[in-house]
């Protein structure tokens, strides 16, 4: 429930944020500060002992002027006099200061006219261990302004992205200078299925040998022309290349190939590819690879894509399924001739005499050619000695180049190629249009520039994005919540699927994204910043890196141990009314390098502190691949042979928990503060 803060509810009252505050304090109210909240109810009892404070004052005053009116309105200047004198002190002890939610120390030294290094320190000396350019929260900046007799009245962090900053331009072509395109086609699926040898087979070409550890290192498209027809496919390092893209507002892709190894099964790449796929509401063909293997199972890998609402067309369902082999080449012919049956369906279509216009999928810096750019084109033919411009680059195409290094005359829709000629890298994801000479393309990118001078590629804060949820579903104007799971376990994964689809009512509906077993990682951020989804953890915590890239994008990550909470949770989610859960805080991470016995503490995990601080007799979580598998608290903490209180970041320790001593090397320890709701 939105609480309101004494200083708001003291401007409303026209009254000296002071008094309210001691007025509530009377009541019973837990406020400290003239910014601590009260909910609604505590508001009104507030606001009504103040209504019968001014009766009660109006009463005096009434029977005063009967008895002597000379005197009370000497008196009544008096109290006038002292209420303004008091106003004026109570003005100069309380400055009220609007702070932006998530400063820095740096950027409060600035409003306070301090020096940095002073504001660490002060900071320090509250118990805040804090870097220059660290975000502090609400609590630490209230803290910190206490210091300084000086109160914050938070304003939101609402940053934009690039994708609104730079909107995509849209046109509008005449049915009849339509012609038909080629597919553009995106290949996921778990690493080591085949995704880059069945590329390579395509093209006739092995690059695969040469990348390391069979993991895609760069990203690249490449033109396919048999008898079927043409199709490019993009090949990328991962689904964050494709989910990111999206988030940029770049609706590339026209087909997904789903690869799925035939030994191997479905994997839990496996299922993120199905679900990129899905949130991008793309076509998708289902390759199950490796087919040549005596153990290749291709039926069991069927029936088991039925769990995640992929059936094939055999088993009654509309998803093109095709065995292949990439290593032999069986069932390549049989794919390529699905990719334009498919294509043929969507009737991807384009007008090849319009400016040229596309996506950027990836640029680089090369020996000998400068910047250089890997282009889709969309709509139009590009051309040698084109101006372009793509966000804040321009260019004019000196060369084009197929992924052959071969040297082309120009590029219709649906068709790959390099392009040289750039004044600076452009950003993958950004479009590229066409202009009629040097100074429009230069004078576009210029003026993209001054658009992103103030941009930082993050979304919105988590505060603002619950907010904005909260009030469009109030509203009736937001109908969908989008939700990533991710558990411990098979059966938390389901039954937690099953209890949150059975929150959907007539006005809002619940849509799950993903759901997986394992921890919270990068690619669930970058889902769920594609998405508009918020992510919900059941006995698994995020890693350091989704942590950071969720409270960068604003990201809504939850996490909980009691499936009711959960439940609660997404329950309030449905009527409108989701708080910001802040009951404890992560203030360290540490990363455990190898174990040890020492005497009455039993086994020691010799550690580094990855990220924040360490605390004696702080709680813990010990986490493994993700998963939360011990909670407790740290009894011993000690660098080198001394006993410590702390361990700041970047420094060696070891660490004894209370009762455990299943730590493993590898492992992650979580170290959790408690703060005020």
């Amino acid at each position: 429930m939105a609480k309101k803060r004494i200083h708001q509810i003291a401007k409303e009252l026209d009254i000296a944020s002071a008094d309210v505050l001691h007025k509530a304090k009377e009541l019973g109210f837990e406020v400290k500060t003239a910014s601590s909240g009260l909910v609604p109810e505590d508001e009104e009892l507030l606001k009504l002992a103040f209504a019968e404070e001014s009766s009660e004052q109006d009463i005096e005053e009434e029977t005063s002027v009967e008895i002597n009116e000379e005197a009370t309105l000497t008196e009544e200047d008096q109290v006038i006099e002292k209420d303004e004198t008091i106003d004026e002190v109570e003005n100069v002890d309380i400055n009220i200061i609007e702070v932006t939610e998530g400063s820095t120390p740096e950027e409060i030294a600035s409003i306070f006219d301090l020096d940095a290094t002073t504001v660490v320190a002060d900071l320090m000396s509250l118990g805040i261990m804090q870097s220059l350019t660290s975000t502090l929260n609400n609590d630490e900046i209230e803290k910190l302004f206490e210091k300084y007799n000086a109160i914050p009245e938070f304003a939101e962090k609402v940053e934009i992205k690039r994708s609104d900053i730079i909107e995509s331009e849209k046109f509008e072509d005449d049915p009849d200078s339509l012609k038909t395109r080629p597919a553009i086609i995106t290949v996921m699926g778990h690493v080591d299925h085949g995704k880059t040898s069945l590329l390579d087979y395509i093209r006739k070409e092995k690059v695969a040998s040469g990348e390391a550890g069979g993991i895609t290192q760069h990203v690249g498209a490449y033109n396919v022309t048999n008898e079927s027809g043409s199709v490019t496919f993009i090949d990328t390092p991962g689904h964050e290349a494709f989910t990111q893209m999206r988030a940029r507002g770049a609706d590339v892709t026209d087909i997904v190939i789903l690869v799925v190894a035939a030994d191997d099964g479905i994997m839990p790449q496996t299922i993120e590819a199905i679900n990129h796929t899905k949130a991008a509401d793309v076509p998708m063909v289902v390759a199950i690879n490796k087919c040549d293997l005596p153990e290749a199972n291709p039926t069991l890998v069927k029936a088991d894509l039925t769990k995640y609402e992929v059936v094939s067309e055999d088993l009654g369902g509309d998803i093109p399924v095709v065995e292949i082999s990439a290593t032999t080449g069986d069932g390549i012919d049989d794919l390529l001739e699905t990719l334009n049956l498919v294509a043929e369906i969507e009737e991807l279509k384009s007008n090849y005499e319009a400016e040229p216009s596309g996506f950027i999928i990836e640029s680089r810096m090369e020996v000998g050619k400068g910047n250089v750019a890997t282009v889709i084109v969309k709509r139009g033919t590009l051309k040698a000695g084109d101006f372009i411009y793509a966000g804040g680059a321009f260019c004019r195409v000196k060369s084009l180049f197929d992924h052959n290094g071969v040297t082309l005359k120009s590029v219709a829709p649906g068709s790959p190629a390099d392009i040289i000629g750039w004044d600076t890298s452009p950003i993958a994801g950004d479009q590229f249009v066409a202009a009629k000479n040097q100074k429009t393309a230069k004078n576009k990118a210029e003026e993209n520039q001054n658009k992103l001078k103030q941009f930082d590629d993050t979304a919105y804060t988590v505060e603002s994005r619950v907010s904005e949820m909260m009030q469009l579903l109030q509203e009736g104007e937001l109908n969908t919540i989008n939700i990533i799971v991710k558990a411990d376990t098979n059966g938390s994964v389901e039954a937690i699927k099953d209890s949150l689809l059975k929150l959907s009512d007539g006005d809002v509906s619940i849509q799950i994204v993903h759901a997986a077993v394992g921890g919270i990682v990068l690619s669930d951020v970058d889902l769920a910043s594609a998405t508009g989804s918020m992510i919900v953890g059941f006995n698994v915590r995020p890693d350091s890196q989704a942590r950071n890239m969720g409270q960068s994008k604003g990201i809504d990550i939850r996490t909980y141990n009691i499936i009711y909470e959960l439940i609660d949770d997404i329950s309030e989610a449905v009527i409108g009314e989701l708080t910001l859960r802040t009951e404890e805080s992560v203030i360290g991470m540490v990363d455990v390098k190898t174990t040890f016995k020492a005497p009455k503490v039993g086994v020691v995990a010799g550690s580094v502190v990855s990220e924040g601080r360490v605390e004696l007799g702080a709680k813990a979580r010990l986490l493994r691949d993700g998963v939360v598998i011990y909670e407790g608290s740290i009894v011993s903490l000690r660098r080198f042979k001394d006993d410590v209180e702390s361990v700041n970041e970047g420094l060696e320790c070891g660490i004894g928990l209370s009762d455990y001593k299943d730590i493993k090397q590898g492992d992650v320890i979580e170290i959790l503060g408690e703060v005020a709701v």
